[in-house]
């Protein structure tokens, strides 16, 4: 027998005889043999592969298929290639629990997710997957579904009867959650390609018999697992070496490098993804993170007039049965600083926000007092010392007592003022127990509507927004329906999600689907209950789900219609009708998929998942590269001239690399030097005309009341959000638009934030291609896996960075425009007196008619500056840390055997085959 392989380092089609293959299939044995004439007689032959001492070289392979005959490959190489290169998968989808055969080229980088073909009919969707039909992206981009997967195969049939055997061995029928409308598009096809029964639309979505959680939590165990074995045999590995008594210079280099890399394993200081949850006040954020985390109570909810008042950050305690929460408290200085701004503004008298911080702390009779009769208060000095100590921790394993300690400083309670801390507070991180199946690596923030006038908040506010991977935007179902445009509450900060950010999802959630009046929306659809489906159910659960399949389909098209902007196509969006009451409440009568908070709680479970399975091969693939470097350095003394021959052409190819490199990277630094100049140029000519626009367009028209929201505006340096009012009043981010216009576009292509958006043009794409590794001989195979493990963990780490500081490159024109200002707000916010209005306005008018060209030119000197030092930054840690590693890996040590790790490392391969 024989089977077709690609071999994974070199991605080499090959023959091999199948006693080359190990028990998995996932490697092979290969002989040490160099002549192609030598390497085909041991193949034709099926010679043994030797083992011992001898032992031939263990590489990782794809296997494809097997055939008992040499012949079919050595005649028609052609259609060996053309059969392999056809490949499809087993997988199942996750959400409806099918299992089904798609090709290939559908699934995403990681084998998480596949696309989904928008066709209706079984005679059409098996037509595009036999002849592995290209997805569609872009505006008309097919569906993303997440899934399982099973295993690829080289043609159909075998994929077909993997997947029928993979159904037998499971012993139960995949079960479909499938039954509205907007599921036509996959159940037909899965119909045709699994022959397995579906719903049809109308009828109630069934609740799988068999609960999902067990075998997500047996993956998550066995990633955590396989993580926990590599961590086993490096703590063995860490010991042995510490043993090693030699005073040898070259030796103890190793040695510490070898202990110092094996400690940095275990300190993996990776942020978490992030979730913002965006939403109106009262559109219920807090009920809805309160389903997801399976507790009714624990952050307080809309009721009463009682809003959460702070942003929250919700993630898993790790270490206990605990929950945990970190207040992190405004300083003596920022609350004496808040006052003062307010005295500013109104001038001399308390604002209303400052009324309401007042009553929300002291009681409803507290505004009556003057701002010195506060002081001697009790109440005001308790305060103050809770302000120095800067932060504050509550703890308790009881979930309702601590729900009720924290709250005072979560709610913003209107109907029963006083005792409420929220005016003090920046921020509160919630931690969780027991929930690491989905919040292991993910943190969820509730972002409460801005505009409460506190610039520390508001500061905030713009920082966690930036570190949103994805954002779930929360409407009433009401209101989703009949807003014009669901991305109206993103518009004022789409560019610090996008560009400036490093968003990839946007979830819209249509909250409160249970609050439903039958009669009320028969009659706004113009429909009777006999013609709206649902057979057995009550009137009102069917109105209900009538509802949501109307909301999501209106929504989507809405959806549509926006993406073509290019500041939201690049966004992957989905809709979700919910109702965080009925999932906790029986008596409503909708199951829990119908509430939709267990595909929510998949999206993280899936999430963390993927994150945990990544960590745990970079951790193996580490673990490999550092055994590796001990094989490396204990090679034949024969094969130490091979070794000085390969450290010259590694140097020599550093260099030429390098060079390489910083030739496209000054390329990419002349595209948006091009973009900048441009942008300087429309922001000269334009910016007066542009602020004085904006201001029209903002200002009321009997022009009441609006001189205070100017002068606070002032006092905060060119930003302030009124209550009441659906974006923030933004000076700087005015003068600065016609810069970021300039960019964008190419900005996008140069610091893209997924995988699947890297271009020829990307930062990303440039380093990802860089190498350093050349074709080298078997016995130096040690060698070769050490640096190109070193090399993989390097890129990985600086593309992390590139993504953090392109946030920081892109901000750079906002922030420079501001500090420019500055003086200019200042000076405006000093006009005291009549008709202060009209001379606030002509001192900002003024400054940025005087300052607009060195002002503009210096935001792009700064931007250009900072892309240089990005760019310098990467050049330096590629060519100090490859140095170093090439220089380790060759290390003369020759004289005896340190270690004999070939063991190990074939377990970490088996680890890493099992991941």
């Amino acid at each position: 027998m024989y089977a077709v392989v690609t071999l994974q380092e070199s991605k080499e089609l090959t023959v091999i005889p199948t006693n080359w293959l190990n028990e998995h299939k996932t490697q092979c044995h290969w002989p040490p043999f160099k002549t192609p004439e030598k390497c085909l007689e041991v193949i034709k032959n099926r010679l043994e592969p030797a083992r011992g001492i001898h032992s031939w070289e263990l590489l990782n392979i794809v296997c494809h298929w097997e055939h008992d005959s040499y012949r079919l490959f050595n005649e028609k190489p052609e259609v060996v290639s053309e059969q392999v290169e056809c490949m499809y998968a087993v997988v199942t989808l996750q959400e409806s629990k099918e299992l089904t055969v798609i090709p290939t080229n559908w699934l995403n980088e990681h084998k998480t997710q596949c696309h989904w073909p928008p066709f209706k009919t079984p005679e059409k969707c098996l037509e595009v997957i036999k002849n592995r039909l290209e997805p569609a992206r872009g505006i008309n981009a097919w569906q993303q579904l997440n899934m399982v997967f099973h295993g690829e195969y080289a043609a159909y049939r075998p994929a077909k009867e993997k997947c029928e055997a993979v159904s037998e061995q499971m012993e139960r029928p995949s079960t479909s959650l499938g039954c509205f409308e907007k599921q036509k598009t996959i159940n037909p096809i899965l119909a045709a390609l699994t022959s397995q029964s579906t719903q049809t639309f109308g009828v109630k979505r069934k609740r799988d018999d068999e609960s999902p959680d067990i075998s997500r939590q047996s993956l998550l165990i066995k990633d955590m697992d396989q993580k926990k074995k590599a961590k086993q045999i490096m703590d063995e590995i860490n010991v042995k070496v510490q043993a090693i008594q030699d005073t040898d210079p070259t030796i103890t280099t190793i040695k510490t490098h070898i202990l110092d890399a094996i400690s940095k394993m275990n300190e993996d200081t990776r942020k978490k993804e992030t979730i913002g949850i965006f939403g109106r006040t009262g559109e219920g954020k807090s009920s809805l993170l309160n389903a997801v985390l399976g507790d009714q109570f624990l952050l307080p909810s809309g009721g009463c007039g009682a809003c959460t008042a702070v942003i929250t950050q919700v993630e898993a305690n790790l270490n206990d049965s605990n929950y945990i929460a970190e207040i992190d408290l405004i300083s003596k200085e920022e609350w004496e600083e808040e006052f003062a701004l307010s005295d500013e503004v109104e001038e001399n008298q308390l604002t209303e926000m400052t009324k309401e911080r007042i009553n929300a702390l002291f009681g409803a009779d507290a505004e009556e007092k003057t701002l010195e009769e506060l002081k001697r208060d009790d109440k005001y000095k308790e305060i103050f010392n809770d302000l120095s100590a800067g932060k504050k921790i509550i703890s308790s394993s009881d979930p309702s007592a601590f729900a009720s300690n924290v709250v005072c400083y979560l709610e913003n309670s209107v109907a029963n003022p006083g005792g409420c801390f929220w005016p003090l507070v920046k921020s509160v991180t919630i931690k969780i127990p027991n929930c690491r199946e989905f919040l292991e690596h993910i943190v969820l923030i509730d972002l409460p509507g801005t505009g409460d006038c506190n610039k520390i908040r508001d500061d905030l506010w713009k920082t966690k927004i930036r570190e949103c991977s994805a954002v779930w935007i929360v409407s009433d179902i009401k209101r989703a329906i009949t807003d014009r445009d669901p991305w109206g509450i993103l518009d004022h900060c789409i560019e610090d999600l996008g560009p400036g950010g490093e968003c990839k999802h946007i979830n819209f959630i249509c909250t409160k689907t249970d609050d439903m009046k039958p009669a009320e929306y028969l009659r706004s659809v113009r429909l009777t209950e006999a013609q709206i489906s649902g057979q057995g159910l009550d009137v009102k659960t069917k109105c209900i789900l009538h509802r949501n399949d109307l909301a999501q389909k209106t929504i989507k098209l809405k959806l549509k219609s926006t993406k073509s902007e290019e500041s939201k196509e690049r966004f992957i969006t989905d809709v979700f009708t919910v109702s965080s009451t009925a999932f906790f409440d029986p008596e409503l009568h909708l199951k829990d998929v119908e509430t939709e908070i267990p595909k929510l709680r998949d999206i993280l479970i899936n999430q963390n998942k993927s994150i945990n399975q990544q960590l745990t091969r970079d951790y193996i693939n580490e673990a490999k590269g550092i055994l590796s470097l001990l094989q490396s350095v204990q090679l034949d003394k024969d094969k130490n001239m091979t070794k000085a021959r390969i450290l010259k052409d590694l140097q020599t190819d550093l260099e030429k690399n390098l060079m390489l490199l910083d030739d496209h990277f000054e390329d990419l630094h002349e595209k948006l030097k091009k973009c900048l100049s441009k942008g300087v140029e429309e922001s000269v000519r334009l910016c007066v005309k542009t602020t004085q626009d904006m201001l029209s367009s903002v200002r009321p028209k009997c022009n009441r009341g609006f001189h205070r929201i100017f002068r606070a505006m002032c006092c905060r340096g060119g930003f302030y959000w009124p209550r009441n009012w659906n974006e923030p009043l933004d000076l700087n981010k005015c003068l600065s638009k016609h810069m970021y216009d300039s960019i964008n576009k190419e900005f996008v292509l140069m610091f893209p934030v997924d995988d699947n958006d890297k271009t020829e043009k990307s930062m990303q794409d440039k380093l990802d291609k860089f190498s350093i590794i050349l074709p080298t001989s078997p016995m130096l195979y040690p060698i070769h896996i050490f640096i190109q493990t070193q090399e993989n963990k390097l890129k990985a780490s600086l593309s992390r960075v590139i993504v953090e500081k392109k946030k920081e490159i892109y901000f750079t024109i906002y922030a420079a425009i501001e500090r420019k200002m500055a003086p200019g707000f200042k000076k405006a916010a000093e006009v005291k007196g009549e008709g202060s209005m009209q001379r606030m306005e002509k001192v900002i008018m003024e400054t940025i008619d005087e300052l607009k060209v060195q002002m503009f030119n210096e935001a792009k000197v700064e931007m250009l500056e900072m892309f240089n030092n990005l760019k310098l930054h990467i050049m330096k840690t590629l060519e100090s840390e490859l140095k170093t590693s090439v220089n380790h890996s060759l290390s003369q040590i020759s004289k005896f055997n340190l270690l004999d790790v070939c063991r190990e490392i074939q377990e970490l391969e088996k680890l890493l085959a099992a991941v």
